[in-house]
């Protein structure tokens, strides 16, 4: 006699997608007044943490979970990250599919729409990102 379970395992991650720039916020790292990223660690209470521009990098790198550790999520108006995402989708790894030209456009669009709320000038290599899909930087 076969015997069948059915189970189901629900999960549910809270997305805060709040502008994570705060004037008055101190810097988790070095105590520098204005932050532009925020790192929420999903524990119960959640763990927040906020960086400026100059320490963003080096935390964001160091975020990732260990085996047994809870999963940390992130939001910033930093080029850091931009760049980061443009160096991913420039090149697919295990086989996978390159962007198509149409998904690359929307990219370029919605980065092109909120580059006004980067921290910082756009970098020259995001603007020749928006240039070869025949986007203005500015």
């Amino acid at each position: 006699m076969e015997r069948s379970l059915n189970r189901s395992i629900a999960v549910s991650v809270t997305v805060d997608d709040s502008d994570p720039r705060d004037p008055m916020a101190n810097c988790d790292r070095c105590g520098a007044r204005g932050t532009v990223a925020r790192a929420v660690r999903h524990t119960d209470p959640p763990l927040v943490l906020r960086y400026c521009s100059h320490c963003w990098p080096d935390a964001r790198d160091q975020l990732e979970p260990g085996p047994d550790e809870a999963a940390w999520s992130s939001n910033s108006r930093c080029w850091f990250d931009v760049r980061r995402f443009l160096a991913l989708i420039a090149a697919p790894t295990n086989g996978g599919r390159p962007a198509t030209p149409e998904v690359l456009a929307a990219i370029a669009a919605e980065i092109r729409a909120t580059a006004h709320e980067m921290d910082g000038p756009m970098p020259p290599d995001v603007e020749d990102f928006l240039s070869a899909l025949g986007l203005p930087a500015a």
